[in-house]
């Protein structure tokens, strides 16, 4: 494991098009160790993000179907990674988890806002942020509901 976490910030709203480097602060800041977690806390190792066009819509200051992301706070996105510390009995270390972790290496939670997944024979993890995430459930809904 490294020794530092990557997280990219939402530092300022854009209007239109707009510059990352105006919008997103990258920091670093070390990795929670396993004597760092409290009880029922678990750290999740990010794989894979998922870059969804609803992310645009989560930066505007407007009402929605979920708040708007807060200035300084990590970016909201949905990754699918792996459990590599647990103080959960929910979870374990090696179980394989998605959720609204956000834009950073690793992710600190209480596991109630991730799930366990195990890919059905013939899909993998990545396909967790594709056809069984958000945009794939959005695209299949549509079009079986879609009035």
């Amino acid at each position: 494991m490294s020794k530092e976490n990557t997280q990219v910030l939402f530092s300022k709203r854009p209007f239109g098009a707009f510059d990352p480097k105006e919008t997103f602060t990258i920091v670093k800041n070390p990795i929670p160790t396993l004597a760092d977690l409290k009880d029922g806390q678990l750290l999740v190792k990010a794989y894979y993000l998922s870059l969804d066009p609803a992310m645009r819509g989560w930066m505007n200051a407007t009402r929605s179907y979920i708040r708007p992301v807060e200035i300084n706070e990590i970016m909201r996105g949905q990754i699918v990674g792996e459990v590599v510390l647990s103080k959960n009995p929910k979870f374990k270390v090696g179980d394989k988890v998605q959720g609204f972790l956000g834009w950073q290496e690793y992710a600190l939670t209480n596991g109630q806002d991730i799930e366990k997944i195990t890919p059905p024979p013939g899909a993998s993890l990545r396909d967790y942020v594709g056809i069984f995430g958000g945009t794939g459930m959005t695209a299949y809904f549509g079009l079986l509901d879609g009035k």
